[in-house]
């Protein structure tokens, strides 16, 4: 099936498999079923493949950026229990660790254009901007010019991960308007679960069915503007002991009010050998497992949940055997802390400047110097060498994966993509 409708949520959102096939000879050499929909959208697994054909044609060195993950503002209105961002938060506007925890917005502007330019000299238009905190990104006062200049002026596609507190009228305007994805984090599903993980310290407290309400007029708005065809609106939660008996109705009231996707995770803690051994109930595993299986009936066009629904707690661990050769995402998926571009989303990458690319300031062709410098070369060395976890092992794992098929094949020119539904 080719590629018609570019940002189709369906199109994407549904496919199950990716081939790799010889254009010349239509013999399949490769597939796929880690897609992840989700994850990628707007782009897809097929914008990946894509790079790592050209790491074999033209070298590692020489790929675009896919993705740029953005921490622009470390402080938050909300004291999530187990909060994955406040061990890196800290670190981060402490002792200038990061220059720009906030950036200034013409500093913003400029690196933004750099990092799209960057990429459309290697060949990749729409490099996928995700504004995601450590903090809340509602809370940036600049927060509806930086996404009109994103996508205006650099081409980038929008999207935007937020509790949703703190979105104003004239935010959430502009997030229809501009934004390919917009996700809503709910710390709880049930009024006193959300009461609880959220564990909000404010005078002006942002509950369960406030969520809900913004759910509602995102989803409004959506349809008005006529973007229910491209702009995907999703929810995520974690699988939380308060939320037990609660994933039926929540499912079904979001799916009432239009939302696109779920995902139900395991929790990520920095402490996770204190929680190693909690389990996640029979009860809610059959839960989960039943919703997947009618998630449409509901009205919910994705449905995402983990692999393995025994633990509670997510491990990360990453043993010698599991080990990729290269580390794809460290390349095509950075983190910008600040303006510190980082090659990896883990809080102690984070605070380990040895893991810092560098510091951008906007300046001409600096992202290319900067991916072709000493310290980018040692770090494509040592990552994933000295890795003993990693938060993007599914897709590293893919990409290796498809570049050891590639580099073993006679004519990697002919070789093309396709989804399987």
């Amino acid at each position: 099936m080719k590629n018609k409708i570019i940002f189709r949520k369906e199109y994407l959102l549904q496919l199950k498999k990716i081939i790799a096939f010889d254009k010349k000879t239509g013999k399949t050499i490769w597939i796929s079923d880690k897609v992840y929909p989700q994850h990628f959208y707007p782009l897809s697994i097929k914008d990946y493949c894509n790079v790592v054909k050209k790491a074999v044609l033209n070298g590692f060195q020489d790929i675009p950026i896919l993705s740029i993950s953005v921490k622009d503002y470390p402080y938050c209105d909300f004291n999530c229990k187990d909060c994955l961002a406040c061990l890196s938060r800290e670190w981060a506007v402490n002792n200038s660790n990061i220059k720009y925890p906030i950036i200034p917005i013409d500093i913003y502007k400029n690196v933004l254009t750099e990092i799209s330019n960057y990429s459309k000299n290697l060949g990749f238009t729409g490099v996928r901007y995700e504004i995601c905190g450590e903090g809340n990104p509602d809370l940036y006062s600049k927060r509806e010019e930086i996404i009109r200049f994103a996508v205006e002026k650099c081409d980038m596609n929008v999207v935007y991960v937020s509790t949703g507190s703190r979105i104003s009228e004239t935010l959430l305007d502009i997030l229809v308007k501009y934004a390919s994805c917009i996700r809503i984090s709910f710390p709880g599903i049930g009024e006193d679960a959300y009461e609880f993980y959220s564990s909000q310290r404010n005078e002006k407290v942002f509950r369960y069915n406030d969520a809900l309400v913004l759910l509602e007029r995102l989803t409004a708005r959506r349809k008005r503007y006529k973007k229910e065809d491209e702009l995907m609106i999703g929810v995520r939660t974690c699988i939380r002991p308060l939320n037990e008996g609660h994933y039926k109705e929540f499912i079904k009231t979001i799916g009432a009010l239009g939302v696109d996707s779920f995902q139900a995770v395991r929790v990520l803690t920095p402490d996770y050998s204190k929680h190693k051994t909690e389990n996640i109930s029979q009860k809610v595993i059959i839960e989960l497992l039943e919703l997947k299986e009618i998630h449409k009936q509901l009205g919910i066009c994705s449905f995402q949940i983990p692999n393995n629904l025994e633990k509670i707690y997510n491990d990360r661990s990453l043993r010698e055997e599991k080990k990729f050769s290269k580390c794809w995402s460290s390349h095509v998926s950075p983190i910008l802390y600040g303006t510190n571009l980082i090659s990896c989303a883990l809080w102690d990458k984070i605070m380990d400047k040895n893991y810092h690319y560098g510091i951008l300031e906007g300046n001409k062709n600096e992202v290319s110097k900067v991916f072709k410098s000493t310290k980018s070369k040692s770090i494509d060395k040592n990552c994933p060498l000295n890795c003993n976890e990693c938060c993007a092992y599914s897709d590293n794992r893919t990409m290796d994966d498809l570049y050891k098929v590639l580099r073993a094949y006679d004519d990697v020119k002919n070789i093309d993509f396709y989804f399987e539904y």
